[in-house]
This record gives structure tokens, C-alpha cells and sequence, in this order.
């Protein structure tokens, strides 16, 4: 399974009109179900006045991601479904949207909403800020001093990201490289340092 995914630089919305009603979608990234519902919340108090504040999100990769949805009080898989269906065709992760409705007094019937409430997601996703990025494993490696060039080239190899270095006995670097490069990180480096490193791998985390 791949270790990229495409994902939302920063939250949007957009206001889109169906009939006599009013739609507004609103989408951002989220790292976390935790984030995800913290943004449906704040979203959902800032329109408490709406008819229906419908969601979807989507957090992981592959038939391991965490899907979600509610249709807020409209028919049943009228409005949650559709949207997550948005995330899905344009390959989407790591993102949640909402869908608010203001009634216009003209009922939209079951196939109305779900045209109504795909077409809001695809508006947001079409103003939305885009791109490829990858899950990564956090390591922190304590290497004698003449290791430390070594350490250092290995991680620039694999395109990863120097985050801290700490110097004492020993130095601490503590670093991050694509997920799918984990294992080949770690054999390199035990190679490098000729089996002196201290290696700690930490959490996966997206983007």
C-alpha cells in the first residue's frame, strides 16, 4: 500500500445555491477522528441556525481508513454518503467536510438532496488546496560522534527531515523519513554506524 495520499493544505468554504435553498460546504484537513469532529462541532455551532449540518470524513489509507458520515435529520443516505462519495472520487484523505442546508421552503426530494449535497462537496473540493503528501515515522538515534556524518547522509538519501540534533555523550538526532522507507532507514543505519546506533522509532503520522 502507498504511504502518499492527497489531502487539503487549509480548511475552505464555499456557499452554493440549490433552488430556493441555501448549501455551504466546509472542508479541511484532518490528521485525527479527534480533529475531524472538532471542526463538525465548531462548524455546527457557527451554523446552529441551519436545517442540517450533514458530514463526512475520511482519516487513513486504503480499506484501513476510518470513513464517517452523518446525515444530520435529512432521508437516510441522502447527504453524508454523497459527500463521502466526493472524497473517494477525487481520491481524498485525511479531510472532512460539512454540508450545510438552509431550508428555502421547497423540498428537493431523495434524489434532489443527493445531487444537492455531492454537488456542494464538489465545489468545496473544486476551491479547495491540494497536495500529495506522505505518512512518516518519527526516529530518534543516539550515535557515537564519528557517526554522526554518516547518520546525517543517510537521512538526506531518503529525502527525510532533520528535526532536532542534541549533543552530549552522545549525539541525539532525531529525525523523520517516509513510512515505506522505515525499514531500509533502519538497516542503513545500523550498517553506517557499524551496529553503535541507538535507534527509536516512533508514531506514524500523516503528512
Amino acid at each position: 500500500m502507498s504511504d502518499s495520499f492527497r489531502t487539503l493544505t487549509a480548511p475552505v468554504r464555499v456557499k452554493v445555491p440549490v433552488g430556493a435553498c441555501r448549501f455551504i460546504a466546509s472542508l479541511a484537513p484532518a490528521a485525527s477522528e479527534a480533529e475531524a469532529r472538532d471542526f463538525i462541532a465548531a462548524v455546527s455551532k457557527e451554523f446552529n441556525d441551519a436545517n442540517h449540518n450533514a458530514f463526512a470524513y475520511k482519516i487513513g489509507l486504503g480499506d484501513s481508513a476510518l470513513r464517517r458520515f452523518s446525515d444530520d435529520g435529512e432521508p437516510a443516505s441522502t447527504a453524508g454518503p454523497p459527500m463521502l462519495d466526493v472524497l473517494d472520487k477525487y481520491d481524498l484523505t485525511q479531510v472532512v467536510v460539512v454540508g450545510t442546508r438552509y431550508f428555502g421552503g421547497v423540498k428537493l426530494g431523495v434524489g434532489g438532496l443527493i445531487r444537492a449535497y455531492r454537488g456542494c462537496a464538489e465545489a468545496g473540493v473544486g476551491a479547495a488546496p491540494i497536495e500529495t503528501r506522505y505518512f512518516t515515522r518519527a526516529f530518534q538515534i543516539q550515535v557515537p560522534y564519528e557517526h554522526v556524518g554518516g547518520t546525517l547522509r543517510e537521512i538526506e538519501a531518503l529525502k527525510g527531515t532533520v528535526k532536532n540534533i542534541a549533543y552530549g555523550s552522545r549525539v541525539t538526532v532525531t529525525a523523520v523519513v517516509r513510512k515505506k522507507f522505515a525499514g531500509i532507514f533502519i538497516k542503513k543505519l545500523e550498517d553506517t554506524s557499524r551496529g553503535q546506533a541507538e535507534i527509536n522509532p516512533g508514531d506514524v503520522e500523516g503528512g
